[in-house]
């Protein structure tokens, strides 16, 4: 809403004082001209968001991991990802919520669909903090991607065992300092053919290490947002599939946990798949 505001008031502001002054009405069909100054001034607002946002990011520093989440990078980041979804019309229909754990930190998997994917797990989970695991690549993304550490977001170089399991032992750090649940795309890459991909098992070495419930979820349609957009809703389905509690895969290896996992996600996709 803070973000809308903004907007409201530039075009508000140009509509009228445009008006008034460059842009005379002096015939009543001339209505269509605080209907463009208006609109003009909308887009400029997105401008100034733009750099609302990019100045936040530069007090998060880019040098070192955070052990706490910065209430500072976690507003913006919130405001600016609803602002976001809102204006790219990504509806999202969620079900199962209610089963994640409340007062325990948890790892959520889900399968990857988009770039979207965290700005929809992040804005339907609420309150809740959630830190992801995501190639060091995307802390160079414009503004989003320079909050990311302010966020005990976790870079990962997919190529060096070494930095992997530093960052997998962070990130169980995390969780048993109780400082924020986890959430990873144990594909490891986007897919946009297959319904899923084969996993990764060192995501799940956090989960057991860390004594942790998984939450496995799904997403449907999120990689249809840069097609439709902007002339056309995305409808995207976010479910909770499951929650498996630490005592039920205490005893068994990451590659068999994430073996279940994959099934229990491949199941589900099959089964949504065939009821569109």
């Amino acid at each position: 809403m803070f973000l809308e505001i903004i907007c409201f008031l530039c075009g508000a502001g140009l509509a009228v004082a445009g008006s008034l002054t460059f842009a005379p009405i002096v015939h009543w069909w001339q209505f269509f001209i605080p209907l463009l100054l208006y609109m003009a001034g909308w887009i400029a607002g997105i401008g100034v968001i733009f750099l609302l946002e990019w100045f936040a990011s530069l007090f998060v520093n880019q040098k070192k991991p955070y052990n706490k989440i910065s209430s500072w990078a976690r507003f913006w980041f919130k405001t600016g990802l609803r602002f976001i979804t809102n204006h790219a019309h990504i509806w999202v229909k969620a079900s199962g919520i209610n089963k994640i754990p409340q007062h325990q930190r948890f790892v959520l998997v889900c399968n990857h669909r988009s770039k979207f994917d965290n700005f929809v797990i992040t804005n339907k989970l609420g309150k809740q903090d959630i830190a992801f695991i995501t190639k060091k690549e995307n802390n160079k993304i414009p503004v989003a991607g320079h909050l990311y550490p302010g966020l005990c977001y976790i870079p990962i170089n997919r190529e060096d065992k070494l930095q992997s399991l530093e960052a997998f032992k962070h990130a169980i750090d995390l969780m048993n300092n109780n400082i924020t649940s986890i959430a990873v795309f144990p594909e490891g890459t986007r897919q946009t053919e297959n319904l899923i991909g084969e996993f990764h098992e060192g995501p799940f070495n956090i989960a057991i290490h860390a004594k942790a419930p998984i939450v496995v979820t799904t997403l449907k349609n999120a990689d249809k947002v840069h097609s439709n957009w902007p002339f056309k809703a995305t409808h995207v389905k976010f479910d909770v599939v499951a929650v498996i509690p630490y005592e039920e895969y205490q005893d068994m290896p990451a590659k068999a946990v994430s073996d279940m996992v994959h099934k229990i996600m491949e199941e589900h996709l099959k089964q949504i798949q065939d009821h569109k």
